[in-house]
């Protein structure tokens, strides 16, 4: 049996290039005016080569780049930690933590490998998730702790003095880029436990970082332009828990929401998985048997409704946000609100519960879709309706097999989960109305 050809330079290029043009818009972690790839170490090439491929519909190539990049992460992870273990490096919990150096650059070595490492593990976990081979699923999920315990190692923290101003761009590049992958990590590991409901891997009251910047600031070309929007009133972004507090508590104090600086496109896509994650533990510790007229669990979810609500407006405030999937901006404000709509639609039905895409299997996805029961019938239904309706009117009226074929690139894989939520919500709303025909007109009111 032949080893499979490792793909030439040229075509390592064609795919580090996809990777710009199909993934890097939805989780822009890279800076794109100082990055280069001779810096960038192996493991990491080789997994932005593998989602790259995958954009170039070159799955064969991508899964050898995927196991190559696997590999050489988990042979320096080794490395890294037999070389720890020689050099006693203390530890109160039997792992090592390095907190951000204030040196320019952040060059402390072990924090750095560790970034590095986290950084690789987000595109392998980005790349494994949505494949179909069971070997690549489960090395997905396997990756999930190793994620975690790198940015927990690395600290989901700031203190006051790492975010001081007078960094230098190459240093602020570095800052916000280690950000970044922190809190998309977050992200990701949060967009499993929507998809396949298992427990989220990291809590957002881990998260104690700044919001990532505008876009504004992150595409400056070079140091000068960085410098004078850097210098802006509005480049400075909240801290990630202070700016959900005000979220959660903004309907007692509405003026405080318009007075914060206004929220970056990415900063509003973290704060609202951070919303997701508290709709799915609420779910989670009010149950029938904990909650038996579900008092607690109906103030908690009109607690969040406001905070959806107070998101909506932060979300408006944003000059960069807009409905356009070919946003200039990027797609992130588009796939925001497909989100927004899966937060109402889980207000509304525990659809996470009943684990729909735990098998993957066809088969069986239907009989669970089947057995489902109907919704609870309310009020409460009408924000979810609203927001599925409109979400699934988008690619019907452009036509789903032209949205299938050519918008790959900015309808996310996130757009395809938040569909089918909607498309069930919708069709157990739908089955609701001709049960209700029997017993009364659509057009009759209700009292």
């Amino acid at each position: 049996m032949h080893e499979p050809l490792f793909p030439s330079c040229h075509s390592l290029t064609r795919f580090v290039n996809g990777f710009f043009d199909g993934f890097y818009p939805h989780i822009p972690v890279v800076h794109i005016p100082t990055f280069k790839a001779e810096d960038c170490e192996p493991e990491i090439i080789l997994a932005m080569a593998a989602l790259g491929a995958q954009y170039r519909h070159e799955h064969r190539k991508a899964v050898i780049l995927f196991y190559a990049a696997k590999a050489t992460l988990q042979h320096n992870s080794h490395e890294r930690e037999r070389m720890e273990l020689n050099n006693n490096v203390p530890s109160s919990a039997g792992q090592a933590t390095y907190p951000e150096t204030q040196s320019p650059g952040f060059e402390n070595l072990p924090y750095r490998q560790l970034m590095r490492e986290a950084r690789c593990a987000l595109y392998l976990i980005a790349f494994a998730t949505w494949q179909s081979e069971p070997d690549i699923i489960r090395d997905a999920f396997n990756l999930q702790s190793f994620l975690a315990r790198c940015v927990r190692e690395c600290q989901l923290d700031e203190k006051e003095e790492s975010l001081q101003q007078g960094l230098d761009w190459y240093s602020w590049v570095q800052q916000e880029s280690d950000r970044r992958v922190k809190l998309f990590s977050f992200a990701l590991l949060n967009l499993h436990s929507i998809a396949f409901a298992t427990p989220p891997v990291i809590l957002s009251d881990e998260v104690h970082l700044r919001l990532p910047c505008t876009c504004f600031e992150w595409i400056a070309p070079n140091k000068e332009k960085w410098s004078m929007v850097h210098k802006s009133g509005n480049a400075q972004q909240m801290l990630f828990q202070e700016a959900l507090s005000h979220l959660l508590n903004g309907y007692h104090e509405p003026h405080l929401l318009n007075s914060q600086p206004v929220p970056s496109p990415l900063a509003n896509y973290i704060l609202l998985h951070a919303l997701i994650q508290r709709i799915m533990l609420v779910q989670r510790a009010f149950n029938p048997c904990t909650d038996d007229d579900h008092t607690l669990l109906n103030r908690q979810k009109e607690a969040i409704r406001k905070a959806l609500h107070a998101w909506t407006s932060q979300w408006q405030r944003a000059p960069e946000s807009s409905l356009d999937p070919r946003n200039p901006n990027g797609p992130v404000t588009f796939t925001s609100t497909a989100l927004l709509g899966v937060a109402y639609v889980r207000l509304a039905f525990n659809i996470g519960s009943y684990k729909i895409l735990g098998s993957r299997d066809p088969q069986e996805i239907a009989e669970r879709l089947r057995q489902m029961p109907r919704l609870p019938s309310g009020p409460h239904l009408l924000p979810a309706i609203l927001h599925a309706t409109h979400a699934l009117s988008i690619p019907v009226k452009l036509g789903v097999n032209f949205v299938a074929r050519s918008h790959a690139f900015v309808w996310s894989i996130q757009h395809s989960l938040c569909g089918l939520e909607f498309a069930i919500f919708l069709s157990k709303w739908l089955f609701c109305i001709s049960g209700c025909q029997k017993t009364r007109p659509l057009d009759e009111p209700p009292y």
